[in-house]
C-alpha cells in the first residue's frame, strides 16, 4: 500500500528524498546541469510513503505561467522502482495540478535517463523544445501534456 501526501518545503523526508536524487544526478550530469528549486520557487511537494511508513518517492509542480505548470523533483528510490509507485505520485501531482488550473504540465530530464524518458512518455509526455532556463543546455530533454481529467 502506497501513501501520497502533500508536504512543506522544509519536511524532512522530502529533504532526505532530494539528497538521494541529487546524487543520483551527479551521477549522470555535471553539476550546472543539474536543476533544483530555489527557496523562492513557490512549489507544491508530494511524497510517496510505503506500508511502513518509510518515504519512497518525492515530486513537486510549481507554477509557469497562468496555464502551465512544472514537474520538478520526481523521484522514487531505485528499491522500490516498478512497483507503480511513480505512476501513482505522477497521477497525484497532475491531478493537484488541475486542481490548480493548469492545464499543462511540463518537464525536463536528460539523455542520461532513458528509463525516465520512456517512463514520462508512457504516460502521454511528448518532447517539446527546450524552455526556460533549459534552452541553453544540450542534455536537457523537455517534454509536456496537456492535461485532461
Amino acid at each position: 500500500m502506497i501513501t501520497i501526501l502533500p508536504v512543506q518545503a522544509d519536511h524532512t523526508d522530502l529533504h532526505l528524498l532530494i539528497k538521494e536524487l541529487d546524487t543520483y544526478l551527479m551521477e549522470c550530469y555535471p553539476a550546472e546541469s543539474i536543476y533544483g528549486l530555489s527557496p523562492a520557487d513557490p512549489a507544491s511537494f508530494m511524497i510517496a510513503y510505503d506500508a511502513e511508513g518509510k518515504p519512497v518517492g518525492c515530486g513537486a509542480i510549481r507554477a509557469l505561467d497562468e496555464q502551465s505548470t512544472e514537474l520538478k523533483r520526481f523521484y522514487v528510490r531505485t528499491s522500490h522502482r516498478r512497483q507503480g509507485i511513480a505512476s501513482r505520485l505522477l497521477q497525484a501531482l497532475e491531478e493537484q495540478a488541475w486542481q490548480k488550473n493548469y492545464r499543462i504540465i511540463r518537464l525536463e530530464t536528460g539523455a542520461a535517463q532513458p528509463e525516465a524518458i520512456a517512463f514520462y512518455q508512457r504516460h502521454g509526455y511528448e518532447q517539446i523544445e527546450r524552455f526556460g532556463i533549459y534552452v541553453e543546455d544540450e542534455s536537457s530533454l523537455c517534454y509536456e501534456k496537456k492535461l485532461q481529467m
